[in-house]
């Protein structure tokens, strides 16, 4: 992948049509998103070992769309407390918001961060 792909599941399993160095109308390929690419792996060889290493192109077909930020149990109920709407949340906030709670070292700390989480979206309307 030339760049990360943002908004799908990773470890999800799809198909990739292969144009180079070979025409494959359809190879199964797991999508491995980490922190700054993702990495499509086939589910089977597909390649002779002697072209490893060479570039591939092809399409990737992703019939799953992207995929709802998950909200984790706790940050639901303290949202649903407050009467704070988490549907609303654009993709990047709910991003970012979510990766600020999971980075939490400790109970105690993921509970203050919950807090301030609901704090500054409780004044919102």
């Amino acid at each position: 992948m030339d760049e990360r792909l943002s908004g799908h599941d990773t470890f999800l399993s799809t198909t990739l049509r292969l144009e180079q160095p070979v025409h494959l109308p359809e190879v199964a390929v797991r999508i491995l998103t980490f922190d700054d690419v993702t990495v499509l792996s086939p589910l089977a060889p597909v390649l002779p070992q002697e072209r490893a290493g060479e570039e591939w192109s092809g399409t990737l077909l992703i019939p799953h769309g992207a995929r709802p930020p998950a909200i984790p149990d706790d940050l639901a109920q303290a949202a649903a407390e407050a009467s704070v709407d988490t549907a609303g949340w654009s993709p990047a906030e709910a991003r970012h918001l979510l990766t600020f709670l999971g980075e939490a070292g400790s109970a105690t700390v993921r509970a203050e961060r919950i807090g301030m989480i609901i704090t500054a979206l409780g004044g919102r309307s």
